[in-house]
């Protein structure tokens, strides 16, 4: 049997004090991002968040999924593949008599694994920059999202049944280098999903209602937000602030979860003086992750080695801790719209109700003409708010039209 080495691969730990490491020192934030300073939004009462910088925003629009029998056949296709590969590698594991055997075994599958990963970080940096630069619509944008989503969390299930099948195994273990490698994937793999692509997935797949979902694009990054069950979540990447092939300065330090403690809490300052959140490292892929439940929501950031700034970040807040304040109205008629905005590209609650007697309307609602939902009974809608300025249109079942202009939050 394999001896294990001497220093665990994941390090997983909750820091319960933030002081300064040795030897790192927080690179300081501007106002105008420049540099490699990380692109954090500051906001009052909750988590600051990650987001596009204004000057890089090539694309925003409002997109509402719907029934895609070409996604759910092609993301079927790849869990029939990839299941039949997982169960293949496992019945030739066990039947293997020796541990040199078996290495090769693993190597092979974490070759295959790296090979479809390679190609998958391919298509998520192709569907970007084609969607940024106008050659493919929100919804085949969307539509891709969906697909990695998929396909990463398919190849972290394989990665996971090859680790289960090395630690079952009498008389053997992975060795640190390949123990590296698994670890290495499964922090990338990480990085190329999220909660929104997810329900992308089931709202195409129809087990899950649609939500209008905001979507803004870089040429290196996206943002995609929506509320949804009483939530607000937001999903944001950026692919300037990953450098895998840059010395990881983080790995530097005598401390190095100490060093992205520090780091974290000076982009995330709230959240440090309401929970500390559990901070891991992913073998040697300088990728590190921070995660926390706190008053408001949950917050998993991933920060890179190489630039020491948050690459990608996924947000939930409930809508009952959401600040929020009355930024617009307008009447026609009888018909009374109301618009509460919270901060840029967060919840916005619509409100339509009679103007004569408050009662409550339902009515269809519209930002810059698309389609976003419908009051209901109660009269209110929770959407997404865009950035700059934009029109709210509410028509009434009754045809009464109410149009509010308004200026985006700052």
């Amino acid at each position: 049997m394999r001896p294990l080495p001497a220093v665990g691969v994941i390090l997983l730990m909750v820091v319960s004090v933030a002081a300064p490491v040795a030897g790192f020192a927080p690179p300081a934030q501007t106002a105008d991002g420049s540099g490699q300073l990380p692109q954090i939004t500051a906001v009052d009462n909750t988590t600051n968040h990650l987001a596009i910088p204004a000057s890089d925003v090539m694309s925003t629009t409002y997109n509402r999924s719907s029934l895609d029998v070409g996604v759910a056949v092609a993301a079927g296709s790849r869990d029939i593949r990839s299941d039949y590969a997982t169960t293949n590698f496992e019945r030739q594991f066990f039947q293997q008599d020796s541990e040199l055997a078996r290495d090769r075994l693993v190597d092979e599958t974490l070759t295959d694994i790296e090979s479809q990963r390679t190609d998958l970080e391919r298509r998520h940096r192709v569907a970007i920059q084609r969607y940024a630069s106008g050659a493919i619509t929100a919804t085949e944008f969307l539509r891709q999202r969906a697909l990695v989503d998929a396909e990463s969390r398919q190849l972290a299930d394989r990665l996971e049944r090859v680790r289960t099948a090395a630690g079952t195994a009498p008389d053997y273990s992975l060795s640190p280098d390949q123990r590296f490698r698994l670890e290495n994937n499964r922090g990338v793999l990480r990085t190329y999903r999220g909660p929104i692509s997810q329900r992308i997935s089931a709202e195409t797949a129809g087990t899950t209602e649609p939500h209008a979902v905001y979507v803004e694009a870089s040429a290196e990054g996206y943002m995609l937000s929506t509320v949804a069950d009483g939530r607000y979540t937001r999903e944001t990447y950026l692919g300037q602030d990953r450098e895998p092939t840059a010395v990881d300065q983080f790995a530097q330090t005598d401390d190095p979860l100490g060093a992205v403690n520090t780091r974290a809490e000076s982009l995330y300052p709230w959240l440090y003086s309401e929970q500390y959140p559990s901070v891991q490292a992913y073998g040697r892929s300088a990728i590190y992750q921070i995660q926390a439940d706190h008053p408001n929501g949950q917050l998993t950031a991933y920060l890179d080695g190489g630039t020491t700034n948050v690459f990608y970040e996924t947000q939930h807040l409930e809508l009952t801790t959401v600040d929020r304040s009355e930024v617009a109205t307008n009447v026609n008629g009888s018909v009374r719209v109301r618009v509460q905005q919270s901060f840029e590209s967060g919840p916005l609650l619509l409100t339509v109700t009679d103007n004569s007697t408050g009662a409550t309307t339902d009515a269809t609602v519209r930002i810059n003409g698309k389609r976003i939902g419908t009051t209901g009974a109660d009269g209110a809608l929770w959407t997404v708010e865009p950035r700059g300025q934009y029109t709210v249109t509410a028509t009434t079942q009754a045809g009464d039209r109410v149009r509010v202009p308004v200026s985006g939050a700052a």
